[in-house]
């Protein structure tokens, strides 16, 4: 065990942009295996004589495969940036990459960037370096344009391979962006894209039996396709489990802070020093932790621009009714039902003393830190 949980150790090589990169010692196996692998292969097709030669031109195409797969991660974290989505760290773990962040997106547009831009970058790469092999080839330099042919073809898989429609791969995570706007609740959409993504690495093992059983010299070729396939379920499992056992708390824990305006503020002042801070639809209209009512963005519409400075907030609000509230006990569940079922999609957080405490939002629903 000790053994395992030192191979799983995470050692800090680089930061780029201010974000850490990380890889696992894991990773060093898989950088030999597939250095001897690719000086193997150049071996035999008879591109290179000399085994010393064809380890280091093995070990520069696997570093750069393994740069294609930070790339494809790096793009990840700078979607994220632009959506104001922090970026906590990159590792790089023997079955590909992983950008981490520090919460969910806040809208689906901003999950459905976020989570194309991989691919997207991929599909560039395998662009950049089929223009390599054209050019090496033009050159006569038959060496360059299979090491690029190689490049091409792992960064055009990499791309499709992640735009499969299960989570935690990419294309998940676009079908979870679409079925959040259709309406479905993140935590709800992210198990069925997990559920998904398990019925998906079930297959890749399943594949991966069948070239070890019904093929000669695909060993490796099933081996690790069945380790990829173990290593996908491992973690749409993981993220199943970690969003069920969300759906267990009390709204309590996954409640954010309130952010409130007073009810005699003119919308001006709403316009002028809240909204440019803070990426909402809906505000919670309160005074020395008295709840008053509701604020939403699409009520403001109703306002001519003129009026803006006259009118006061509770003027535009809708009053607190029994449906825009529970208190911090209540099981998420049924806060995430009555969010559902009271036209606003929010709730505002009680306290045992009536004080406004919290604010919900469907599709924003996460475990505070």
């Amino acid at each position: 065990m000790r053994q395992l949980e030192f191979l799983k150790r995470q050692i800090l090589i680089a930061h780029v942009s201010e974000i850490p990169v990380r890889i696992d010692f894991r990773w060093f196996f898989v950088l030999a295996l597939m250095t001897w692998i690719t000086a193997a292969n150049l071996m035999s097709s008879k591109l290179i004589d000399n085994f010393l030669t064809a380890m280091v031109f093995g070990f520069v195409t696997t570093l750069v495969l393994f740069g294609s797969i930070f790339f494809h991660e790096y793009a990840h974290a700078v979607a994220a940036r632009m959506e104001g989505v922090e970026v906590l760290e990159i590792v790089l773990h023997p079955f590909g990459g992983l950008a981490r962040f520090r919460r969910e997106p806040d809208t689906p547009r901003a999950e459905f960037r976020i989570a194309i831009a991989g691919p997207a970058a991929s599909f560039l790469l395998a662009l950049f370096f089929a223009v390599l092999m054209a050019v090496a080839n033009s050159l006569e330099l038959s060496l360059l344009v299979t090491l690029a042919f190689f490049l091409v073809l792992w960064n055009f898989l990499l791309a499709v391979f992640n735009m499969f429609p299960g989570y935690p791969l990419d294309g998940g995570r676009v079908l979870r962006a679409y079925l959040w706007r259709r309406g479905t609740d993140l935590n709800e959409a992210t198990i069925l894209t997990g559920r998904f993504g398990k019925i998906i690495a079930i297959a890749l093992i399943g594949f991966g039996i069948a070239i070890l059983i019904f093929t000669t010299g695909g060993f490796f070729t099933g081996f690790w396709t069945i380790l990829v396939g173990v290593f996908l379920f491992d973690a749409a499992h993981g993220i199943i489990k970690q969003v069920n056992d969300f759906e267990n708390m009390s709204v309590e824990e996954a409640m954010q802070l309130p952010v409130t305006i007073e009810p005699e503020a003119s919308v001006l002042k709403f316009v002028d020093t809240v909204l440019p801070l803070h990426r909402r639809t809906v505000f919670l209209v309160a005074e020395n932790k008295q709840f008053y009512g509701v604020l939403m963005l699409e009520d403001l519409k109703k306002l001519a621009r003129e009026d803006w400075q006259k009118t006061k907030i509770r003027q535009v609000m809708r009053p607190v009714t029994p449906e825009y509230f529970v208190e911090t006990n209540t099981n998420l569940v049924e806060a995430k039902v009555l969010m559902r079922e009271n036209g606003i999609g929010s709730l505002g957080v009680i306290n045992t003393r009536g004080e406004l405490v919290g604010f919900l939002q469907r599709g924003r629903l996460r475990k505070r830190n």
